[in-house]
């Protein structure tokens, strides 16, 4: 009898052990590995985008350097060095991200500050802008990374302070004066669209990161303001301190407000010529699209394709049916990136992925609303299409980050029979 009972006791230990494995076993961490939707998504843009850059540019590169590979060989020299970059930042950051990168986060985004203010000074003009830095015949654009240093920085004030984000004191105050600084320097760069961007990554990590509901109230107000210029563009035009305030750029809003008017207007210097023709390849792709490398607008007509109007090229070649599968494949990889950042045990790495999300996104939604000139005109690139190393590479870093994050968040399954 004695042994008898003996043995159920250990068999209900035993059961409970199974028991208690089994419900540990329904959070499982991916220590080991990155979160691969992620990383798969990541790598079609990046392949689309690849194409893209060439088929939209061989023209234009034949025609200006007698050589169609030059934009694509460039574009793919960067898509290798930023996925290398991109590995070995998805390699270093786990045991990195506590020893330095969060005690040397200030410094680095003073630095980015310091090294736009230089771009005043110092900087290389392209194009009528002043935006970039040349070093030993490669530029970079300085303001992508201040953009990342504002995410890092505002991702480290939320994750210090907690409950303290709905005070004025630390909810509100560090974020103004963030945004003031990055602002003040970019819009004496003349690059508009840099800050507005920044503004959006900030009050987009105040909203998130729990701030008072007096931000969610500003957002909307902007949010309620911006429909309405969009709505009512011609009322906003007659406003007489907007001329005298905005100076040249004025003629942004004219040309956005009727891009065709100013397609050869001496005044403005045929601004709407490169709206006008956007819209042209864009109706001229249908539902199907004129199909890969046909596009008639990168022969001479849409200056520099490759750049910020490459989804003008995208939607001629691939219609209505290409354009909704790449905006829904950033609508995917954003979402995505939301839910690591959801299920992100760390706070800081949580805030960071969410800001770099919040930026991805604008900058699609912004890209796509000037090319399709339902915004005016703004200089934003589309990631991981529109050529350009800097961009490309910081992007690429930013995705390493949240990948090398995402072994640190954990996914739930239901519990098993």
């Amino acid at each position: 009898m004695r042994k008898q009972e003996l043995t159920e006791t250990s068999a209900e230990i035993e059961e409970e052990k199974l028991g208690a494995e089994k419900k540990e076993s329904v959070l499982i961490r991916w220590i080991g590995g990155v979160d691969r939707p992620f990383l798969f998504l990541l790598l079609i843009l990046l392949a689309i985008g690849t194409v893209m850059v060439f088929t939209a540019s061989y023209s234009f590169a034949q025609t200006r350097y007698g050589d169609s590979y030059y934009f694509s060989k460039k574009q793919i020299e960067f898509v290798i060095g930023g996925l290398v970059v991109m590995a070995l930042v998805i390699h270093f950051t786990p045991y990195l991200l506590e020893k330095f990168i969060k005690k040397l986060i200030w410094l680095f985004y003073l630095l980015a500050l310091a090294i736009n203010v230089l771009v005043i000074f110092i900087g290389t003009t392209r194009g009528g802008a002043q935006r970039w830095i040349e070093i030993g015949g490669i530029l970079f654009q300085p303001s992508e990374i201040l953009k990342l240093a504002t995410i890092l920085v505002c991702a480290k004030i939320i994750s210090n302070n907690g409950d303290k984000m709905k005070t004025i004191r630390f909810g509100v105050l560090p974020f103004a004066l963030i945004a003031f600084a990055g602002s003040a320097i970019l819009i004496k760069q003349g690059h508009i669209s840099a800050t507005i961007i920044n503004f959006v990554i900030i009050l987009g990590m105040m909203m998130i990161g729990g701030c008072s509901r007096w931000i969610v109230g500003g957002a909307g107000v902007i949010a309620a303001g911006a429909a309405y210029v969009v709505a009512f563009p011609e009322k906003i035009l007659q406003l007489e301190w907007l001329q005298k305030l905005m100076g040249h750029k004025y003629y942004r809003l004219l040309v956005w407000n009727d891009p065709f008017k100013y397609m050869r207007d001496d005044a403005t210097g045929w601004a709407g010529w490169q709206p006008s023709q956007s819209l042209y390849a864009i109706s001229s792709g249908g539902v199907w699209g004129v199909g890969l490398g046909q596009s008639m607008e990168k022969h001479g007509y849409l200056p520099e394709p490759q750049n910020d109007y490459i989804f003008a090229i995208l939607c001629e070649e691939f219609g209505f049916v290409g354009a909704v599968a790449v905006i829904g494949l950033f609508a995917a990889l954003i979402l995505r990136g939301f839910y690591i950042a959801r299920n992100c045990r760390d706070k800081f790495c949580q805030m960071v992925i969410y800001g770099m999300m919040v930026k991805l996104g604008m900058q699609v939604v912004f890209n796509i609303g000037v090319v399709t000139n339902t915004l005016p005109s703004t200089g934003i690139s589309l990631p991981f299409f529109s050529y350009g190393g800097t961009a490309l590479i910081i992007s690429l870093v930013e995705m390493g980050l949240i990948l090398a994050f995402s072994r640190f968040s954990y996914t739930e399954r239901g519990e098993e029979d």
